[in-house]
């Protein structure tokens, strides 16, 4: 049998069977979890629940915004697995170079590949059904449109072309998260992305 925990009071309350949860009278805003989630979520968020429960379903709009330390702390795990990526070239090169001269322009010229990669890596993660490149997925956090919906590869890409303008600003275009309420920067906007993660993160 399905156990259930709700939020009463700001503390978690169960286990609870679905026939318990029928006579506390529960409406859409309360939380709750079932057994095996990692997070609550309001009721009205889960369709077949809420249903059970005769409460109208309402997909919630993002509330809560991944700050742009934690983001940047992706970036750089992104960069780390798009590094390993020209690792992987790199010991081709190595094996394949006939002269060491040969060798160390090949490797200093493919380090200039490393933000390709990166590139094509977020891309990939944030248009897939994970909405989130590999830093992102470690971290739990994810790139949606401003309404929670996943974005597609078009605007994961548009986003990620959009990151231009960090450079063409000398990183202006990321400080302006900091004051943004949403942590939207510049890209973001242009994109009409968001970065979001869990209530409990």
């Amino acid at each position: 049998m399905t156990s259930y925990y709700i939020v009463k009071n700001g503390k978690p309350f169960g286990p609870l069977s679905l026939s318990e949860l029928r006579t506390m009278g529960l409406v859409g805003t309360d939380f709750i979890k079932e057994d095996g989630w990692d997070d609550y979520k309001e009721l009205r968020e889960i369709p077949d629940l809420s249903a059970k429960l005769g409460i109208a379903y309402e997909r919630a709009l993002p509330q809560y915004y991944a700050t742009l330390d934690v983001r940047l702390l992706a970036a750089a795990i992104d960069y780390f697995f798009a590094f390993l990526i020209y690792c992987c070239f790199a010991l081709a090169i190595v094996i394949k170079a006939e002269h060491k001269q040969e060798q160390w322009t090949y490797l200093l010229f493919g380090l200039l590949t490393v933000p390709l990669f990166k590139f094509i890596i977020c891309v990939i993660g944030e248009g897939s059904a994970k909405n989130a490149s590999p830093g992102k997925l470690l971290l739990q956090i994810k790139v949606t449109d401003t309404k929670g919906n996943p974005i597609g590869f078009g605007r994961a890409l548009w986003r990620n072309m959009a990151k231009i303008t960090g450079l063409l600003t000398l990183g202006v275009s990321y400080l302006i998260g900091f004051m943004d309420r949403k942590q939207q920067c510049v890209h973001d906007k242009l994109a009409r992305t968001l970065v979001i993660k869990g209530r409990l993160i």
